[in-house]
């Protein structure tokens, strides 16, 4: 049986505690285009592109709009980031992103996030010293949940698909899993509960920080899945 030799990792919900932020962020963007309140279901959409969230929440507006809109939100999620980053990063996370690289284990963060702005956060939340590797949103052809963004991780580490575990909080964190033949991790602590993981196909779905630490430090345990490209 394969065992785990990578691990990927998504960033807002997964390893910090960043929904908040990001609704405040998408509040500052939207309120000067008279977009204000959100739209019920906005924390649903957390952990996609912003290209994808920008016409949920500015359906009106056009392209320069929608631009200027991400480049608000860009400044306002730095900025609050920055202002909020001790309190951030979710119990137990740099305890077990130390524990995984000294085991030998290569580990890549892959967001939807642009490449800059996840090393921003990261980098702010203290965690920029643990990933081998950062996947934004702009590295890949497709974003998730398409596979691409896990099978560019699995080759750069000089990784096999079937070696990595993906890790996240949303459907389209396993949704991305499954497609690259991944097995897929599941935490409940991000924008999704247990039976939303499930449904979207994940092998296991974990509740605490220690519980997954035990689900990566066994053996690759997904069923056979094919690669769709």
């Amino acid at each position: 049986m394969t065992r785990v030799r990578g691990v990927l990792l998504d960033l807002d919900g997964t390893l910090v505690d960043s929904p908040s932020v990001i609704l405040a962020a998408f509040h500052d963007a939207c309120a000067p285009y008279g977009a204000v309140p959100l739209p019920d279901g906005v924390r649903g959409l957390i952990g996609r592109p912003l290209d994808a969230i920008l016409p949920r929440l500015l359906p009106r507006a056009d392209d320069a709009v929608r631009e200027e809109a991400k480049a608000l939100f860009r400044e306002s999620f730095a900025r609050r980031s920055r202002e909020a980053a001790s309190s951030l990063v979710f119990p137990g996370i740099p305890e077990l992103l130390t524990d995984l690289a000294a085991e030998g284990l290569r580990i890549a963060v892959v967001t939807s996030k642009i490449t800059r702005s996840a090393h921003e956060l990261l980098e702010s939340t203290g965690l920029d010293r643990h990933p081998d590797l950062v996947v934004g949103h702009d590295r890949s052809p497709r974003g998730k949940p398409a596979p691409d963004p896990a099978l560019l991780a699995a080759r750069s580490l000089g990784l096999l698909p079937e070696e990595c575990v993906v890790v996240g909080d949303s459907p389209d964190d396993v949704a991305m899993a499954v497609g690259a033949g991944m097995a897929a991790i599941g935490v409940d602590w991000g924008v999704s509960d247990a039976d939303t993981l499930f449904s979207a196909g994940a092998d296991h779905v974990a509740t605490t920080v220690n519980e997954l630490a035990g689900h990566l430090h066994g053996p690759v345990t997904q069923s056979a899945r094919k690669v769709t490209q």
